[in-house]
C-alpha cells in the first residue's frame, strides 16, 4: 500500500486539524448550555473539553502568546500556526515511522 507524500499528508493534517478547532469550540459551548438545562450528561461534555485542550496544545492552551494582539476574529492566526505545528509534527512522525519499518532486518 503506498501512503501520501509527508507532505501532501501534512497539509491535509493541518487543514484537518484547523477545522477541527474552529469547530469544536461552539460545540463544546453549545453542549455547556445544554448541559445546564440538563439535556446532557457530564460525560459527553468532559470528551469534549478535553478533545478542545488537546485540539489548542500547546499554543493556545499554555497562552504562549499575547492575547491583545489578536483582537476578534484575528484569534484564527495563532489556531493557523497551531494547527501547522501539529501538521509539522504528524508529518514528521510518519518519515519517521517509514524510515523505522523499512530498516533491514525488521
Amino acid at each position: 500500500m503506498k501512503l501520501a507524500h509527508p507532505l501532501v499528508a501534512g497539509a491535509v493534517l493541518t487543514v484537518g486539524h484547523f477545522l477541527a478547532s474552529l469547530l469544536i469550540v461552539p460545540l463544546t459551548l453549545k453542549a455547556g448550555e445544554a448541559l445546564a438545562d440538563g439535556a446532557v450528561d457530564s460525560f459527553g461534555y468532559g470528551l469534549l473539553t478535553l478533545a478542545t485542550k488537546i485540539l489548542y496544545s500547546p499554543i493556545l492552551t499554555m497562552a504562549l502568546y499575547p492575547r491583545h494582539w489578536f483582537p476578534g476574529p484575528l484569534i484564527t492566526i495563532p489556531i493557523a500556526v497551531n494547527s501547522l505545528l501539529w501538521g509539522i509534527a504528524l508529518a514528521l512522525r510518519m518519515v519517521v515511522g517509514r524510515r523505522f519499518l523499512s530498516r533491514p532486518g525488521r
